[in-house]
């Protein structure tokens, strides 16, 4: 009998540990605050993972007169501009600031630039449907951007995908 509760207990363990990663994406989602991101093209393939795209934004890199405090593996808080169509950081932060930012890891400093990860450098796609997001970041002259929610913790979540402002649907895409 031992044996069994101690099943269940791990069972119990495990949906408490996943339900615990979804809510929290669900809680940025419904409570954070709506900003645009424009992306820059990266490769987007990788076998081992399944099918997703690698995303980059203008925000991930920040240059900065002064890089002192700003080593690579530091959480960091981006303080945003949202008054132009796509969210721009205004300053990086070590502590969090006042007003709208979002958390980051410090991921490298090359001289005056910092580079900047968000945990929302991937985005899952249907199986083959990646190369609609490849092409369109290929073509100058296609906008791709993201919808991101970020709460007040910063932290923050892709709400969807645009190609020239446009919500991508998978649904209706050729092979």
């Amino acid at each position: 009998m031992n044996h069994k509760k101690a099943i269940i207990f791990l069972a119990i363990v495990w949906v408490a540990i996943i339900g615990g990663f979804v809510a929290m994406k669900e809680f940025t989602i419904q409570t954070g605050e709506e900003v645009l991101l424009k992306t820059v093209p990266v490769d987007p393939r990788d076998l081992f993972r399944g099918d997703y795209v690698i995303l980059s934004y203008d925000i991930s890199r920040f240059e900065t007169d002064d890089t002192t405090g700003f080593d690579p593996g530091r959480t960091v808080y981006a303080l945003l501009d949202t008054s132009e169509k796509y969210a721009q950081i205004i300053s990086l932060h070590t502590q969090k600031p006042d007003g709208l930012f979002m958390k980051g890891r410090l991921e490298s400093g090359f001289g005056d630039t910092l580079r900047i990860a968000y945990g929302i450098e991937s985005y899952f796609v249907p199986e083959n449907k990646g190369y609609i997001i490849e092409n369109a970041q290929r073509k100058g002259d296609v906008d791709v951007s993201v919808k991101v929610a970020v709460d007040s913790s910063g932290n923050s979540v892709i709400t969807s995908l645009l190609i020239d402002g446009e919500d991508v649907s998978f649904d209706d895409a050729e092979e």
